[in-house]
């Protein structure tokens, strides 16, 4: 019988799943009373003769012509018919080709008074995707997780607003230093994302004392190292479209991504060490000391792989770029990875420090309170 309850109750959660993706999946289909932008679903598509090309580094293409045939779905031209061009290569680099039953923004470019508009491609309508990964991440959180699940969504949700709210400061404040609004954001983040999973409790206070002490810690040796080198082989002139001062951006999305692995490492050897004074309360400060820095070294390897993947995802594209249009490997490094690869290694520092530090003061914290408590 309980064998058969669990299969009934996986059974749900399958038709939950299913039937939640089809709803979002139907609803994002037919949102476009949404939004402002005219949005036309393609009812038709005529791909002209690929034609071949190669450019001056001899990179070889294959560039083909549309003719796109739609309607409206939206706004004061809804159920108009309009046809436009659209131009892709085999290699997709800064193109798209596109499919009967696809939906894309439109530009619609009015000509003389009375005359109907011409329409030009805008972007591709990619909600659908958006909401259907989104949906999945939500399920598989709560299946898996179940409350912790639950918050952790809000944990994410509460965060991504508060950063929002820190980028739309920045830009009414527009003041010069600006480095310190992303620092009390980071400050922020820590404490509800502490609040909110694990709860107000001597856990979370040690984990966020050990967060902030090894975030600050490492920045603070990463500003040092860059003060006494005169930022030496810092090209923070090849930021994306850095429009403050580039020193400062660099600075201020370091610190969220060291926040982030800071935190991993923290979160897991101080309820670790929590978790083996629970199980063994007779276990002392020196045996809880060694315990949270073993799972530290145990953890610290793959969070480094897992920096340096993320660090070659984001430059991986970009890096492909300037090599195929004639770059070396120096001047590539210089303006797709050096900055990226700083920020990974200024990451890996912080992991390294938080370790000892999470595990003295879990231990330390632990090993008092057995004592105020005799």
């Amino acid at each position: 019988m309980k064998i058969l309850w669990h299969e009934k109750k996986w059974l749900n959660y399958f038709i939950l799943v299913l039937v939640g993706s089809g709803l979002i999946a139907f609803l994002a289909r037919n949102d476009a009373f949404l939004y402002r932008q005219p949005i036309m679903r393609i009812s038709q598509v005529k791909n002209s003769q690929s034609v071949r090309t190669t450019d001056e580094y001899g990179n070889h293409d294959q560039q083909t012509e549309q003719r796109l045939t739609g309607k409206v779905l939206n706004g004061k031209y809804r159920g108009e018919t309009f046809t436009l061009k659209n131009t892709f290569t085999e290699s997709h680099g800064e193109d798209q080709q596109f499919r009967s039953g696809q939906d894309i923004f439109l530009n619609l470019y009015h000509n003389k008074q009375g005359q109907k508009p011409t329409a030009a491609f805008a972007n591709y309508k990619r909600d659908v995707y958006l909401f259907l990964l989104i949906w999945l991440m939500l399920c598989s959180l709560l299946l898996v997780m179940r409350l912790r699940g639950l918050k952790a969504i809000s944990s994410v949700l509460i965060n991504f607003i508060l950063f929002l709210a820190l980028v739309k400061l920045d830009i009414v404040w527009n003041i010069t230093n600006f480095f310190w609004i992303y620092a009390a954001g980071a400050v922020l983040f820590t404490a509800l994302s502490l609040l909110i999973v694990i709860g107000w409790n001597e856990q979370s206070r040690v984990t966020f004392a050990a967060v902030t002490t090894g975030t600050a810690t490492a920045l603070g040796l990463a500003v040092l190292i860059m003060w006494l080198t005169h930022d030496s082989g810092m090209h923070y002139e090849a930021l994306d479209f850095a429009t403050q001062q580039p020193k400062q951006l660099f600075l201020a999305s370091t610190l969220i991504g060291l926040l982030g692995t800071v935190m991993d490492a923290a979160t897991d050897i101080v309820s670790t060490v929590f978790e083996l004074k629970r199980s063994q309360p007779e276990i002392g400060f020196k045996q809880l000391f060694t315990s949270g820095r073993q799972v530290g070294r145990s953890i610290m390897g793959p969070l480094i792989n897992v920096l340096l993947l993320i660090f070659f995802t984001e430059t991986f594209t970009l890096a492909i770029l300037y090599f195929r249009t004639g770059n070396n490997i120096s001047y590539t490094f210089q303006w797709t990875m050096s900055l990226g690869l700083v920020q990974a290694i200024i990451s890996g520092i912080g992991i390294t420090l938080v370790i000892p530090v999470a595990s003295f003061l879990a231990a330390w914290r632990l090993e008092w309170k057995q004592h105020d408590n005799t």
